[in-house]
């Protein structure tokens, strides 16, 4: 008597071929969270770095001393999280930038446009202005870049009893 020839076993699947029809779109998923986390961290670093750039600070604090703006939309002025343009800055001391900036307040909101020279380390404003929803236009920049850098006419208005103090309350 002979023995019949052993039988041959299927290998079983590998884990792809019996799991790809679930496993292939998370995958495609995750990869797509992923992309999305990282453009969102560079929107972060750019909103972070713009932010602290030195024509940035120096045109939200010419907003918030300014009148005219602070009348049209109320205190405090906020600035928005994505500033668009740019800001280049060179070896030499020398740079540049171009800013559109959102503000809004409690009573409105506005875009701030602006647009500086830095040379000998120094920066200059030629254009700096604010456009309200109403269409109004108000002039941020200063006869004298460097005066304008110490003096708030806001403040200068609120010690003298001209203007309301924060909360709409007049005097000193």
């Amino acid at each position: 008597m002979t023995l019949p020839p052993p039988l041959t076993r299927a290998s079983a699947p590998g884990w792809w071929r019996r799991h790809w029809r679930w496993a292939m779109p998370l995958a495609m998923v995750v990869a797509l969270l992923a992309l999305a986390a990282l453009v969102w961290l560079v929107l972060l670093q750019w909103s972070r770095w713009t932010r602290s750039s030195e024509p940035y600070q120096e045109a939200m604090r010419r907003a918030r001393c300014s009148i005219e703006l602070v009348a049209v939309l109320g205190e405090p002025i906020q600035d928005g999280f994505l500033p668009t343009g740019s800001v280049q800055r060179n070896a030499n001391g020398s740079g540049a930038s171009e800013l559109v900036i959102s503000l809004t307040g409690p009573r409105g909101r506005a875009e701030m446009y602006l647009e500086a020279h830095r040379e000998h380390g120094v920066w200059d404003y030629p254009l700096l202005y604010a456009i309200t929803r109403t269409e109004a236009a108000i002039d941020l920049t200063a006869l004298d870049d460097a005066e304008a850098a110490r003096e708030c006419a806001l403040q200068e208005c609120r010690e003298q009893g001209h203007c309301p103090l924060p909360g709409g309350r007049w005097g000193r």
